[in-house]
């Protein structure tokens, strides 16, 4: 990969991670709104996903970057902004498949 196409991808990565991480400032600024006994305990596995979801944000950029797409900035913004979505309906879609044996009739 030459160098301008490594500096783009990592620049929509940045931009991917930003996406992700505004949503979770969103999340933390509806949740100061409710009452302290209705909040999201802000534990370690909180925290965890606060850092998680915008590296994989991130890393859906790098993906449709590798596989040929060619994505522009707000793209990536939008990619970081519903990875959480996006990553929970893969996962979702593949465990459904699963259930279903392979060697069973209808």
């Amino acid at each position: 990969m030459e160098k301008a196409a490594l500096t783009h991808l990592i620049m929509l990565a940045i931009i991917a991670g930003t996406g992700g991480l505004v949503l979770n400032m969103v999340n933390l600024w509806e949740d100061s709104k409710k009452l302290k006994a209705e909040r999201v305990p802000k534990d370690s596995l909180y925290w965890i996903f606060f850092v998680f979801w915008p590296l994989a944000g991130a890393g859906l950029v790098c993906l449709y970057t590798l596989d040929g797409s060619s994505l522009r900035p707000f793209l990536a913004f939008s990619v970081g902004l519903s990875a959480p979505a996006t990553i929970q309906a893969m996962v979702s879609k593949v465990t459904a498949n699963e259930t279903i044996p392979m060697n069973s009739e209808p």
